[in-house]
């Protein structure tokens, strides 16, 4: 089960951003998985709360938000692939319905950490929207799975 290897990068990335902007816990964070990968959505939520424990981001409200896939070809073609299944066998081999040669995912195959929330009162350098309650911290990008 790589969700829990992946959840574990995940919390680390959330914490340091969070330290990085002077705040002692990570109140919310969002995960962005895209539906090409092979991650499950719900077992990353669940794997993120459980490595989390004992840590800043113990108490955090995770949100994991699937993202659609979208691929190009090199003949022109570009939308959604219809069939998924082969990207679950090799990572992934999804064809191209025009030509059959392999689509290169523009999205859809991303696992990142899209933005995290601090208590309000942490330091906002980090790139931040404000809002009354909290800061929102926007982390570096991670590479996909």
């Amino acid at each position: 089960m790589h969700e829990v290897s992946i959840a574990r990068q995940l919390v680390s990335q959330a914490t340091a951003v969070a330290e990085e902007a002077g705040a002692d816990r990570v109140e919310a964070l969002t995960v962005a998985v895209g539906e090409a990968t092979h991650l499950n959505p719900e077992q990353l939520g669940f794997a993120i709360e459980t490595v989390a424990a004992d840590t800043p981001a113990a108490e955090a409200t995770v949100t994991v938000e699937t993202v659609a896939p979208h691929a190009t070809c090199e003949c022109g073609w570009e939308g959604t692939p219809e069939d998924l299944a082969s990207a679950y066998v090799v990572a992934p081999n999804v064809t191209c319905p025009e030509c059959g040669a392999r689509l290169e995912f523009a999205e859809g195959r991303e696992c990142q950490l899209r933005s995290i929330s601090v208590p309000d009162g942490a330091d906002a350098a980090v790139g931040d929207e404000r809002d009354d309650e909290e800061t929102t911290t926007e982390p570096p990008q991670s590479p996909d799975p």
